[in-house]
């Protein structure tokens, strides 16, 4: 072997099979170099080639993202106890419509179906109406969300044969609730597989994952027909049902939080801005990924942060009219060079951010960020506290304590009322803000986050300030009113 001459070598991907080529000093040609592999092995190989051909994206591993194996299986682990649970509840669904019941009439059935699958449809049109815009921003809270509203719907269809009178009206509110659950989980799922296609291979990557659940949905559906017909006591069944139900929720929660996206939303990005303020220093994916909540209405908060929320794209007629114009031109002179304009309503503690139409990525973390800063701003100018840290941090000046030096000299002595900074300390603030955004978006490449896309939830209000106060109200036209004269 040690005279051999290796001439080529190929493999099939990162897992595949090793070809080595070598020159045959006989006969001069380039033979394959046979190996000392038992028929057995190279049967288990070849069947291990055609099984991740078959379920796993082409390229596999390397043309997905790392947390794709770990979440895959802990869904896969979700998707079988899920398909159980559904034999079990279809079964009470069929003997609620009447199947097995010689006194069921087929028009009965029939109205039941179509009334459940009609409250279905509707219930799908409202939530995508209603929720659309959430699921990219939040699609690990909606994707768990998604699979308790379908256990606790699938409990109720469970009930219906115990409480035959309501059988119509529970259907129809299990069907919708299941209604929501295929839209929030289609729609995150998506938002799933365009994180885990690292090479473009969106198509390919959900492709598989389909064929990952048609496979074990099959298995699950012959072990749930063996349940069904072996466990005929309805007490077994809840106690299956129930155990089924907990290892569904149980391995949802760890496949969701096993996923590590690597660009900002909202809930993110709060975090990371949390520990900005503090530490002076970035945390990276992983991190935030790790202690980022996935129970819809649980998280950090931006208004624990910098006393304010903070509404991105949303219509600025939602403020009071106590704005006057003079501050209104103000901050329009202060944002002149900027494709965002922030306002704020110190009544009540929100800072609408209005975008320029056509924003990039950077834009709208870049107005995030200048805003929470701006809340934080005007909660020291009037006296408020707010729950960051002000002293030194680990011997670092920290960007709250280098906003709070800048803004010293402006501060008011008395709190009487609350109210928007003054024109030179907002100038001043602006210059302070322009430093630390350039130093935060430095921390966040260092760190390893993506910058070319982001799921922070923005409204579809865009503005235009810069050359509004050059033209004159008759050169705008409101839909339902007459110009002005």
């Amino acid at each position: 072997m040690s005279s051999t001459e290796i001439v080529l070598t190929e493999k099939c991907g990162t897992l595949g099979r090793l070809m080595v080529y070598h020159k045959n000093p006989a006969s001069n040609k380039v033979t394959r170099l046979s190996g000392s592999d038992t028929l057995a092995k190279s049967l288990f190989d070849r069947a291990k080639d055609l099984f991740r051909e078959i379920f796993l994206p082409h390229g596999y591993p390397d043309s997905v993202s790392e947390d794709y194996l770990e979440y895959q299986v802990w869904d896969t682990l979700q998707a079988f106890c899920s398909t159980i649970t559904g034999t079990f509840t279809t079964q009470a669904i069929l003997k609620s419509v009447g199947v097995g019941d010689a006194k069921a009439t087929p028009f009965a059935a029939a109205f039941t179906w179509i009334m459940k699958d009609g409250t279905g449809m509707i219930g799908r049109i409202f939530f995508a109406w209603w929720k659309g815009n959430s699921l990219d921003a939040d699609c690990k809270k909606w994707r768990l969300c998604a699979d308790i509203l379908n256990d606790t719907a699938m409990f109720l269809e469970l009930l219906v044969p115990f409480i035959g009178r309501f059988s119509l009206q529970i259907l129809c509110i299990t069907t919708s609730m299941k209604a929501v659950v295929g839209v929030a989980g289609s729609a995150t799922r998506a938002s799933i597989t365009q994180h885990q296609a690292i090479q473009g291979n969106m198509a390919d990557v959900s492709a598989k994952d389909g064929s990952q659940e048609t496979c074990v949905n099959l298995i699950a559906s012959f072990v749930g027909i063996v349940l069904l017909a072996v466990v005929t006591d309805w007490r077994y069944e809840w106690a299956l049902f129930f155990l089924f139900m907990v290892v569904h929720l149980v391995a949802n929660y760890f496949a969701v939080c096993s996923l590590n996206i690597p660009h900002l939303n909202t809930a993110r990005l709060n975090q990371v801005l949390s520990t900005y303020f503090r530490f002076d220093t970035v945390p990276n994916p992983i991190s935030v990924n790790k202690s980022e909540s996935v129970v819809i209405g649980f998280g950090e908060n931006i208004s624990d942060i910098c006393g304010f929320k903070i509404k991105m794209g949303k219509s600025l007629n939602q403020l009071p009219s106590t704005l006057t114009l003079f501050e209104l031109t103000n901050l329009i002179q202060v944002y002149k060079d900027s494709r965002y304009l922030i306002v704020p309503d110190v009544k009540n503690r929100v800072m609408y951010v209005a975008l320029e139409k056509g924003e990039s990525v950077h834009d709208v973390i870049a107005a995030y960020f200048h805003a929470v800063l701006l809340g934080i701003a005007t909660c020291y100018y009037n006296h408020v506290n707010v729950n960051v840290y002000t002293k030194r941090q680990l011997r670092h000046v920290t960007p709250i304590v280098r906003l709070f030096t800048a803004l010293k000299p402006y501060q008011k002595t008395v709190a009487v009322r609350e109210e928007l900074l003054l024109l030179n300390a907002l100038k001043t603030f602006s210059d302070v803000v322009k430093q630390e955004t350039v130093m935060f978006f430095t921390a966040l490449n260092v760190n390893g986050w993506n910058l070319n896309t982001h799921s922070i939830e923005t409204g579809e209000w865009r503005a235009q300030w810069k050359s509004v106060l050059d033209v004159s109200p008759r050169d705008y036209s409101v839909p339902g009113h007459n110009k002005m004269e």
